[in-house]
């Protein structure tokens, strides 16, 4: 490196770092409209919040796999997102399921994703009986273990609980890879589930306006 490269590298630490200024918005639309992110364009939303949440995870894991490093800071809002994904994914199955069948219960309100599905497996059941019954009952395990480590949402959003006990104690390790490739497997049935779901739901559509 001359001594010109040497000085131009020393010279970008003393640029001042850009700081927060009265002018500075956070949500506001820019010039560079390839950066704008687009809200509320679909008259239901869920889609787009369970399919943002694990895109956001599968993205997080790549950069890991692509780059090896990140590994210790990033499991944390990679699994909090997964979660995140299920519970969305899982409360949507639900909603649309108790829609078809005209069930019309209060909307479960806890986070416990273990109850949740129990919930959702019951209905996805009795729409479709003795379908995916085994791979069912797997991501009702998998479900289980994850609620073993963190049961309201909590354990990967803060390192202590509110006793300030560690989040999650006697785990060392966990394989980013492996957890992605895991839920892109549940994300197969509830992806089937859901779209099956539409489909019998554009039907009941049509049979109640007469155009079936």
């Amino acid at each position: 490196m001359s001594a010109k490269d040497a000085k131009s590298e020393w010279g970008m630490f003393l640029i001042p770092p850009a700081l927060p200024t009265d002018r500075d918005k956070l949500f506001s639309t820019a010039e560079d409209y390839w950066n704008n992110a687009c809200l509320n364009f679909l008259p239901d939303g869920w889609a787009l919040y369970v399919t943002g949440y694990k895109d956001a995870a599968d993205i997080l894991v790549s950069e890991v796999e692509a780059h090896g490093h990140y590994h210790d800071t990033l499991v944390y809002p990679i699994i909090f997102l997964y979660r995140q994904y299920l519970e969305l994914a899982i409360k949507d199955l639900i909603r649309q399921a108790r829609k078809l069948q005209d069930v019309h219960e209060p909307f479960p309100k806890t986070h416990r994703i273990d109850e949740l599905w129990n919930i959702c497996s019951a209905l996805l059941q009795k729409i479709s009986p003795g379908d995916s019954e085994t791979e069912q009952k797997n991501i009702g395990r998998l479900i289980d273990e994850f609620c073993d480590i963190d049961p309201t949402s909590m354990a990967f959003r803060y390192p202590e609980d509110r006793e300030g006990s560690p989040s999650l104690p006697g785990i060392a390790h966990i394989n980013l890879r492996n957890v992605k490739e895991v839920m892109a497997k549940i994300a197969i049935i509830l992806d089937g589930a859901d779209a099956q779901i539409d489909h019998y739901l554009s039907i009941k559509a049509d049979i109640y306006s007469g155009s079936y």
